[in-house]
């Protein structure tokens, strides 16, 4: 038996270790600093808000990267972590709550010890292995998969205090939730028919060289399917357009994809990434900016590191481009949007875009 535990325990400092080598090789690979010289500080002495600004690192004991680039993307959104503070006294009447009140811990003690920061993390990621226990062990996660269950957890949890009585207001719902207008047309006959449906994200197949915008034009372009119309005729098109617009865009790039052998591949498709989105619904349109990006940095589908480029949570608008982090686990350092966009078109996972009101 403790043979066995040995072995284990061998194997799994071996991992460990591959990760922490090839993580720090990532780093220096894909380091932003040269794109931005005026906010790289190798030869100056830190001010107070560049100590400040280090100290929003999260540790990573176990592989936590996939958790440690969600949390920082929604940090980021300082008005999606306003709404959920705001719903503490709520919050506090309904126990199943708790991920919710765990996610504003690491939010208040964004500043503090790792040591501190460490225990906020094993306590969010058991809330989310609750319902989702494919996440309680240390082993690799994908990010975007775990953002999903995170949000639909707490969209879950918001049903429930509504349910009884309590006056909330979700923040998932008010801040990512969206509607599609799928409408199907015969092309024998003409007869159209619409479906709502309501997502949190949307996931957009990769075209090298493409941008951001014609990645979601290609999404809701009219595509053929088999359907049998009252006329008789079995083939129609389907349109897919925004009945509603969210707060904030979530746009995950399908860089992960299955080969005809069902192994995993990795997509590499180089992207235009844009700092401005502009949509429009039938309320009207809309301008977004790219306020965060998670990228995965790996040689292949199997192993990686994720890291976050964020806004600066208190930037202003006129900042929006200039003052941006690159967060990679506890390492911090400043870079822009105008280097995001420059370095991470090849590697780029999930794109947070906020609606400019």
């Amino acid at each position: 038996m403790l043979k066995h535990c040995c072995q284990q325990l061998y194997v799994f400092s071996v991992i460990t270790l591959f990760f922490f080598i090839t993580r720090n090789l990532l780093k220096e690979e894909h380091s932003t600093e040269e794109l931005c010289p005026s906010t790289s500080l190798p030869h100056r002495s830190k001010t107070p808000r560049q100590q400040q600004f280090r100290n929003r690192g999260l540790p990573n004991p176990a592989m936590f990267c996939y958790m440690n680039s969600c949390l920082q993307s929604l940090l980021t959104l300082k008005d999606f972590v306003r709404d959920m503070g705001s719903q503490e006294l709520v919050q506090a009447l309904i126990p199943e709550t708790k991920l919710m009140r765990s996610f504003l811990d690491i939010s208040k003690f964004h500043l503090s010890d790792d040591t501190h920061k460490m225990e906020l993390l094993h306590a969010f990621k058991s809330e989310v292995a609750l319902q989702n226990p494919e996440f309680c062990d240390h082993q690799q996660k994908d990010a975007h998969e775990f953002l999903i269950a995170v949000l639909e957890q707490m969209r879950k949890l918001g049903k429930k205090a509504v349910k009884m009585g309590q006056d909330y207001r979700c923040p998932v719902t008010k801040h990512m939730m969206f509607k599609m207008r799928n409408t199907r047309t015969c092309k024998t006959c003409g007869a159209k028919s619409e479906r709502l449906e309501l997502f949190s994200n949307l996931s957009l197949d990769l075209t090298p060289g493409a941008t951001v915008k014609q990645l979601l034009n290609n999404y809701r372009r009219e595509m053929e399917l088999d359907y049998k119309c009252d006329c008789g005729a079995c083939t129609s098109v389907q349109r897919s357009t925004f009945a509603t617009l969210p707060k904030v865009l979530i746009l995950q790039l399908k860089r992960f994809k299955f080969t005809e052998d069902l192994e995993v591949t990795k997509v590499y498709d180089n992207i235009i990434l844009q700092r401005e989105l502009h949509l429009s619904s039938r309320k009207g349109a809309v301008s977004y900016m790219l306020v965060s990006c998670i990228s995965h940095l790996s040689s292949s589908a199997r192993i990686g590191h994720y890291i976050c480029d964020g806004v600066y949570p208190d930037a202003g608008q006129a900042d929006l481009a200039d003052l941006w982090h690159t967060y990679d686990d506890s390492f911090v350092r400043e870079t822009c949007a105008a280097s995001v966009c420059k370095l991470r078109g090849e590697y780029a996972y999930i794109l947070f875009y906020q609606r400019q009101d």
